[in-house]
């Protein structure tokens, strides 16, 4: 069957907003790093369930601490990682909570809180409110264009997710536009950028494949052949990002008729995950 991915690797954000001369700077908080570095352990040998078990015990003690910042960052992660595990529970509760702190903390204006946004957003179109997303990623792109550089990666997985929305709201139109301005980003940012160009490839092979332009099979065979170079590339890094990403779009070579591809890639996963 035809991929149906509506996310990639989105940058972390570690809020960390207190003022040393507050009086409440001195209270106690999660050791955030500490709990993201183990996080990212678990999730690079593909245990999501230990990832989900150590998200849940660390957001039970930033609530017990008061750490509201240490908590939106891990409401944050929680909806990422929701995602992977088809959690729509956890996922609209990290949602509708990490929202509360984020208007709370006054940082919806600022890269860090625009990141958030862009979380919400892919989760809540990955539940199926694609419609309820468009506006988070528009607040989210408002931010993002305001205070980065136009070709951040950043900006190229939200472009690449919102124009996973226009398609499920009907608007082809748009979402071919920002799925090209996802490529467009994303490939000038080199290595690191590759795993979002294969990523957007494949979602604009499957949008090529509902449409019906005469040329339509030229056209998923190009972006098909966009997104393996991405991923074969030497210097695209083999680690738990690519992993995921492989598993995404292995089944999608396939459907495809890409053999060969969606063969390399499931043994790259599994060379990733036993290395891990």
């Amino acid at each position: 069957m035809a991929l149906k991915r509506d996310e990639y690797e989105e940058k972390r954000c570690l809020l960390n907003t207190t003022d040393p001369a507050d009086e409440q700077a001195n209270r106690e908080r999660i050791p955030i790093r500490h709990v993201i570095d183990k996080l990212d352990r678990a999730l690079a040998r593909g245990d999501y369930a230990e990832g989900m078990r150590l998200l849940d015990y660390w957001i039970r003690e930033a609530r017990a601490l008061c750490d509201e910042d240490g908590e939106l960052s891990l409401q944050s992660e929680t909806m990422g990682l929701s995602r992977r595990v088809n959690d729509r529970e956890k996922g609209l509760a990290s949602i509708k909570r990490g929202l509360e702190l984020l208007e709370k903390s006054g940082l919806s204006d600022t890269v860090s809180g625009a990141t958030i946004l862009l979380n919400a957003a892919t989760t809540r179109k990955h539940f199926g409110d694609a419609a309820g997303a468009l506006p988070l990623y528009r607040q989210a792109e408002t931010v993002y264009l305001a205070r980065l550089s136009p070709d951040d990666e950043r900006l190229g997985g939200l472009y690449n997710n919102y124009a996973s929305s226009l398609v499920e709201t009907g608007d082809r139109k748009g979402a071919e536009e920002y799925y090209e301005k996802a490529l467009s980003v994303m490939e000038k940012c080199g290595a690191s950028g590759r795993c979002g160009v294969a990523v957007t490839s494949v979602n604009l092979a499957d949008f090529y494949a509902a449409g019906d332009e005469p040329d339509k099979d030229e056209k998923i065979n190009a972006t098909l052949g966009r997104a393996w170079e991405a991923l074969d590339a030497p210097d695209t890094p083999r680690d738990g990002e690519y992993a995921f990403v492989a598993s995404k779009c292995a089944p999608a070579f396939s459907y495809y008729g890409w053999f060969f591809a969606a063969a390399e890639l499931e043994k790259r996963v599994k060379e990733i995950h036993e290395r891990n």
